[in-house]
């Protein structure tokens, strides 16, 4: 028998004299999907994924100044309402804004879909009231005693998810930011959040998702308010008739008409 043979023969004794004394691992290195809790190695010194990012601290940052920014103006709206004053197409808009979706709404919103979108996407066991039979091993289903049982990912995921829609929704309750201080206060608990759970998590993965549905989060809010909001065009709208009939000593700015009119 050629040499050759003889190591595939006495490997493949080995490998199957080990599977039948040993049970393997139900998923190949996939402590995400696992049941929580789980064992994960310790933090190193060495962080290759931080949290939050600087694309998601410039995210939140942008969302909570545009926030801050719609308060305002909607205030100002509100004030010329109620006076009876006339007013702009884009203090219209403004006072119409938030008939339909507001920023903590949606940023819950999107944060809480794209976490769904993670478990989906990874295949974690997230608040399944089935049992969860995988490939090697299964998820018992819901019972009154233990509660869901999740993978790791989704609990940490959405732990610091729902943490952070707390902050937002009671800033929604007492109004938004409408000064500087509110709002830089809103955004460093914001990132508290994800500060704090950064230092139990090890996964370098996880951290990614951590940052990326946050991130997401934000961004996509301020999009979507954006189309709700009055544009750079309708802040410039000029009103022609009053224009034309401000009396000549009125202290004004000087308006362009024919620029105004294009």
């Amino acid at each position: 028998m050629k040499k050759s043979t003889l190591l595939a023969c006495a490997a493949a004794l080995v490998i199957s004299t080990g599977v039948v004394g040993a049970q393997s691992a139900p998923t190949y290195d996939d402590n995400l999907i696992l049941r929580n809790p789980v064992s994960a190695p310790a933090l190193g010194n060495v962080v290759l994924v931080p949290v939050a990012s600087p694309q998601t601290v410039s995210a939140v940052h942008d969302y909570v100044k545009a926030w801050q920014n719609a308060e305002i103006n909607i205030a100002k709206a509100k004030v010329k309402y109620e006076n009876h004053e006339r007013m702009t197409k884009a203090e219209k808009k403004w006072l119409h804004s938030y008939d339909k979706h507001n920023y903590a709404d949606y940023f819950r919103t999107h944060s809480i879909g794209r976490v769904h979108g993670q478990e989906v996407f990874l295949n974690w066991n997230g608040e399944n009231r089935n049992k969860n039979e995988y490939e090697y091993f299964e998820m018992p289903k819901y019972n009154k005693e233990d509660g869901f049982t999740n993978s790791y990912g989704y609990n940490v995921l959405r732990g610091m998810t729902d943490r952070i829609n707390e902050i937002i929704q009671k800033q929604k309750e007492v109004g938004g930011p409408m000064t500087d201080d509110e709002a830089q206060a809103l955004e460093d608990a914001i990132l508290d959040v994800m500060a704090k759970d950064q230092e139990n998590v090890s996964n370098e993965e996880l951290r990614h998702y951590m940052n990326e549905t946050i991130w997401f989060a934000a961004k996509q809010t301020v999009k979507n308010k954006a189309s709700e909001e009055p544009t750079v065009q309708d802040e410039h709208t000029v009103d022609l008739r009053e224009a034309i009939n401000r009396p000549a000593n009125q202290e004004t700015k000087k308006v362009d008409l024919r620029a105004a009119i294009q």
